[in-house]
């Protein structure tokens, strides 16, 4: 009951996200191999599938994939009350998955499971520590069960579902231009806070779309999110007097983390200069973002960065977006940094 005090509602999403995160990446990226090992002119019905090797690694990646929306539920509603919320938010994000709320409909059914499970606890707490296994293992499970799913059913499923389904329409419906715009937001929404609020924003809806079987935005994220750490790294090369002998170290060391497309690498740099720095590398993370969304990059994995290249749909032009992206940021940097004088 203390981690609901102390936590805030993007706590406990972040938490299921952490918990989720390992799932969709294992998944996204066997689904990919599946894709790279078949030939989608045998039966494009079944991509994927067409062959025993690419059929094994596609199975194995959309099973693991599938309790992305569960285990998010689950992850939430744990970070709200513990082991005990656990059946009754995995059953509710089963419901949403197998449903239309998808990604939003796990969030909302997650905080239901979680807080619904501390009401029951609070109303059985004058239990006898002697009935505390009649407690755990069979009234709190079975009531919490029960409540949440009619709430996922009746109220989550149909409401939160109707909402999705109009996103959806909305995505599918955008022409090339709009989505263009929307893959600019948010890769620069990537460099804004580099691994903060916003940052994480862009990640979550990202994320969500891969729920839906949409791919782009993931690409454009992921292609926002790893200019940040080499738009540091090459400015404070090429620069070097514009940085400190500490900020060139660090960008030496963004060179190889960067590899990973890991953005909070950037914050020091964004720390001690916040204004040149968010200058430079939102434009270049935008037109990252917004680059592979116009040269139809798609990927199925969520994080990955260089790791990750060969799952894309379109490799060379994911290379293509973030050297873009990375080189207009850099340029911008080197142009707004004033010299300094190191003592």
């Amino acid at each position: 009951m203390e981690k609901t005090k102390q936590k805030s509602f993007l706590d406990h999403i972040m938490d299921g996200i952490g918990y989720m995160l390992p799932l969709v990446v294992a998944g996204g990226i066997l689904m990919g191999i599946g894709y790279m090992l078949d030939n989608p002119s045998v039966n494009p019905a079944h991509y994927g599938y067409n062959n025993p090797l690419a059929k094994f690694f596609s199975t194995i990646g959309s099973k693991t994939f599938g309790f992305m929306l569960p285990v998010l539920s689950a992850g939430i509603s744990y970070s709200i009350a513990g082991v005990a919320t656990i059946p009754a938010a995995l059953m509710a994000g089963a419901i949403v998955k197998d449903g239309t709320s998808g990604f939003l409909g796990a969030l909302f059914v997650g905080f239901i499971a979680g807080y619904i499970t501390i009401l029951i606890q609070r109303t059985f707490r004058k239990i006898p520590d002697t009935l505390d296994g009649l407690r755990s293992l069979l009234l709190i499970p079975l009531i919490s069960v029960m409540l949440v799913g009619l709430i996922s059913l009746f109220a989550v499923e149909p409401i939160i579902g109707q909402i999705n389904t109009m996103l959806n329409s909305l995505l599918k419906s955008m022409n090339g231009s709009s989505q263009i715009l929307l893959g600019s937001i948010l890769g620069g929404m990537e460099s804004v806070d580099m691994g903060g609020p916003v940052n994480k924003t862009a990640y979550l809806f990202a994320t969500s779309s891969l729920a839906n079987g949409q791919y782009a935005l993931m690409s454009a994220v992921l292609a926002g999110g790893i200019v940040p750490p080499y738009v540091t790294a090459f400015a404070s090369t090429i620069f070097k007097n514009k940085f400190s002998k500490e900020e060139r170290e660090r960008g030496i060391t963004n060179y190889i983390v960067g590899l990973a497309g890991i953005t909070e690498t950037g914050i020091p740099f964004l720390v001690s200069d916040p204004i040149r720095v968010m200058a430079a590398c939102i434009p270049g993370s935008a037109i990252a973002g917004g680059l592979s969304i116009y040269l139809h990059c798609s990927v199925m994995a969520p994080f990955g960065g260089i790791f990750i290249l060969p799952l894309n749909s379109n490799p060379l032009g994911f290379l293509i977006s973030m050297i873009t992206g990375i080189a207009v940021g850099t340029v911008i940097l080197g142009l707004l940094k004033k010299p300094i004088e190191e003592k």
